[in-house]
């Protein structure tokens, strides 16, 4: 019964809010762009790491080809 109460109570208060009294549009839309570059930052991170690890790779490469030579 509460949890139908808290419900109806929560929906009124949405239907009852006007357009531009939305104060949480700023909080979500800053939390998305703050979250966007988090997550691009760790994907540029991720793929510099397997690129320094790649280089790596051909270095050893190289480098065994030319102490057999």
């Amino acid at each position: 019964m509460k949890c139908i109460t808290l419900f109806l109570v929560l929906s009124l208060v949405v239907l009852m809010a006007e357009p531009g009294e939305c104060f949480f549009h700023h909080h979500i839309y800053h939390g998305y762009i703050k979250l966007h570059q988090a997550i691009r930052c760790l994907v540029r991170a991720a793929h510099h790491g397997a690129m320094t690890e790649q280089q790596e790779m051909e270095q050893r490469a190289f480098d065994r080809e030319r102490a057999f030579a």
